[in-house]
């Protein structure tokens, strides 16, 4: 079973792959459209970008995209 941290991961970076590389998405979009409350989406962002699977942009026209293409992003395998 996985965690609801781990779900809200996957939620997130799922619709940063479907997004634009171009277009960065605001936290408060993110949150809302996958229903995800917006401090915790906030900590988990921020060990995704940690991680290097996404990048922040700040200033007007920021937000998060996905730091590398969404096909070279592994969330697991079966065993």
């Amino acid at each position: 079973m996985l965690s609801k941290k781990t779900k809200y991961a996957i939620k997130a970076l799922v619709l940063l792959g479907k997004n634009k590389p171009d277009s960065p998405m605001h936290i408060a979009e993110i949150a809302e459209r996958e229903n995800i409350p917006k401090k915790y989406l906030e900590s988990i962002l921020g060990e995704l970008r940690n991680a290097g699977l996404l990048y922040s942009r700040k200033r007007s026209g920021g937000g998060y995209v996905l730091g590398k293409p969404p096909e070279e992003i592994l969330l697991g395998s079966c065993a």
